[in-house]
């Protein structure tokens, strides 16, 4: 028998200059081989079971079937990609802020301050309130534009509330235009002085709050005296328009109540005391003392009533009289025979709610 060959250390150097390491998961560890050029037995082994320690956490395998993927009941769906927003219940009811007036700023008056000086930043600050009232009234009128293209044949169908008033509030306002740019043309900073007693020609945009105020204080103390004058004469209204059979005494009826297509069968003092109470005839048949016509105050009551049943229809849709802000909210009870002048919020909310009851 042949002798065993001895073995020397170079057999067991490295074919490469790196040292390789195995794992459980059969994938290649490659590590620097040390900087010497022959490593004994011992030592090969000592850096191959640190290398192991070291790596001694799983890798998981790189392999197709180990991708983690989402089931279809836990993917993710994504909304489609819109450039304009969902209007949110308040933006359906209450149209912006520029279709309003914007804020009046009057400077203070300082104790040395020149009186006369003193008017005229008064008129300029007038003035600047005009200028940005009327470019609301106008930007006002390209958006009612857009939205009557948008809304076609159907407004109520195909817009919000808040766009269908600014449709209809807008036409209004664009009559009013012309002879109010003529008065600020011609007074300048005088303008308020003159503007106080023009209200009916003065955009709602370009009203200042004393004009706003004034107004709902003048239309509450008519309603009242209208509805005085109505007691007084109550007797003679229901006789007038009696039918046989039909008992004296007047009966009161909610205008909450009344439906458009009732109103042909109202006799005369129910007629006379719902347009009373909406404000449904003007205030040239006050000032001369005369009664208006029977058919008179069923045209002008049905067309309000018209409007509110619109009205009512379009906030239930888009949100609810809760929804309302402060402006459309006080607007709202005016345009309904709800008293507002020195009313709190919340007494309003709970009169406009009741409306919503009926």
């Amino acid at each position: 028998m042949k002798p065993r060959p001895s073995i020397k250390p170079s057999i067991l150097r490295p074919r490469t200059n790196c040292t390789f390491s195995k794992f459980q998961n059969h994938h290649t560890s490659i590590r620097p081989a040390p900087s010497s050029s022959a490593a004994p037995y011992s030592t090969l082994k000592a850096q191959h079971n640190n290398t192991f320690t070291h790596h001694a956490l799983p890798v998981i395998p790189r392999t197709p079937f180990h991708i983690s993927t989402r089931s279809a009941s836990h993917a993710v769906v994504k909304a489609p990609f819109s450039k304009l927003p969902l209007p949110q219940p308040l933006e359906k009811l209450n149209p912006p802020d520029d279709t309003y007036a914007p804020e009046l700023n009057v400077p203070r008056k300082t104790p040395d301050q020149n009186r006369l000086k003193y008017l005229f930043q008064c008129g300029r600050a007038y003035i600047q309130f005009y200028k940005q009232g009327i470019a609301n009234v106008r930007s006002t009128s390209k958006l009612a534009k857009t939205l009557r293209k948008k809304g076609g044949k159907d407004l109520m169908r195909n817009l919000t509330r808040a766009e269908w008033q600014i449709v209809k509030r807008s036409r209004a306002d664009m009559l009013r235009l012309p002879p109010f740019g003529l008065i600020v043309i011609v007074l300048g900073e005088w303008t308020p002085l003159v503007a106080l007693y023009l209200t009916p020609l003065i955009p709602e945009a370009c009203r200042i709050p004393q004009q706003i105020d004034s107004k709902l204080r003048k239309a509450e103390a008519r309603r009242q005296e209208r509805l005085r004058r109505l007691a007084l004469d109550a007797a003679r209204l229901v006789a007038r328009d009696r039918k046989p059979g039909a008992p004296m005494s007047p009966s009161a009826v909610r205008p909450a109540g009344v439906r458009p297509e009732d109103v042909d069968q109202l006799d005369y003092y129910t007629l006379l005391s719902l347009s009373s109470r909406l404000d449904a005839h003007g205030a040239l048949w006050d000032r001369l003392f005369i009664t208006p016509p029977k058919a008179w105050l069923k045209w002008g009551l049905k067309a309000k009533l018209e409007y509110l049943k619109r009205d009512d229809a379009l906030i239930r849709r888009d949100g609810g009289p809760g929804s309302l802000g402060e402006k459309e909210l006080k607007r709202a009870c005016f345009e309904r025979g709800i008293n507002v002048v020195d009313v709190g919020e919340s007494a309003l909310r709970k009169e406009l709610a009741k409306w919503f009851r009926r």
